[in-house]
């Protein structure tokens, strides 16, 4: 009830007051490049793998795919970008690709495979037109682009809403996490796991860093930056996503927790090398 009642609204609110508030310029930077290709590649590499090899199908390829790809931009990006480089825009260009582009393309694609929308052009257009999370996106992105001025009585509640999304996904991530524990065999899913673990902090921030460094040619601050928002964690709104359509929902929470655990580590040794 929590990740659907609580995560699902009060994030739609969130990605509305996020991506109406920014700056629409930031998301031609090259972050948001590196960031939309090193996802993308990182995503369409497990997909391959997770089909072939494990012969997974469908919506819980889409779910281990965000899983491996998706990161913590919101809870952990901006601090890190803030108290490390003294600049909260350095991740707000990747947290606007996600809000913006890689989560609404995601749920279409869910909304199709678990057939809550028939496949074609209609069903597609229909996802669109009744998932909350791709409105609110669409709306922001409007309000964005066109400079439309919204009332300050009706931003406050749009904001007090949205600020329960992070808090209510945290609850509802802690409380899935009573009596069970990561990497079970008997969940038949350890592999996929593993592998998505393995592309989220290694794959994932390696692909960042040859983009910055070879194909962009950032300065020290902007490569650091890129590597440091690749190798941040899974977004906890992945859980609640696989939880929402009941797809991958194990790959996920294992996911998520072990690659926070994992994560944090992996920064320090990324700001040793870097920095």
């Amino acid at each position: 009830m929590l990740p659907e009642l609580a995560g699902i609204q009060a994030t739609g609110f969130q990605l509305f007051h996020t991506i109406a508030r920014a700056d629409v310029a930031v998301i031609f930077g090259p972050q948001v490049f590196i960031a939309a290709i090193s996802a993308f590649t990182v995503m369409t590499l497990y997909v391959l793998i997770a089909r072939f090899a494990l012969k997974r199908r469908s919506a819980e390829l889409t779910v281990g795919a965000l899983s491996a790809g998706q990161v913590n931009a919101n809870n952990l990006g901006i601090p890190i970008a803030i108290f490390v480089l003294g600049d909260a825009t350095y991740s707000v260009p990747v947290l606007l690709f996600q809000l913006a582009i890689l989560q609404p393309l995601s749920l279409i694609f869910l909304d199709v495979q678990t057939q809550r929308v028939s496949a074609g052009i209609l069903g597609v257009l229909k996802g669109i037109a009744t998932n909350p999370l791709i409105l609110a996106s669409l709306a922001g992105v409007i309000v964005a682009t066109t400079g439309v001025s919204i009332p300050q009585t009706v931003m406050n509640p749009i904001e007090i809403i949205g600020g329960a999304a992070v808090p209510a996904m945290l609850m509802a991530f802690g409380i899935s996490l009573v009596g069970s524990k990561p990497l079970q065999k008997d969940s038949g899913r350890r592999t996929d796991v593993l592998l998505a673990l393995t592309f989220k902090l290694i794959v994932h921030p390696l692909i960042a860093w040859l983009l910055a460094a070879v194909v962009f040619q950032l300065d020290s601050a902007g490569i650091f930056m890129a590597v440091i928002l690749g190798v941040l964690p899974t977004a906890q709104n992945v859980f609640v996503t696989a939880t929402h359509y009941k797809q991958g929902m194990v790959t996920a929470k294992d996911t998520v927790l072990l690659s926070t655990l994992l994560g944090v580590p992996l920064m320090f040794i990324c700001a040793m090398i870097f920095a």
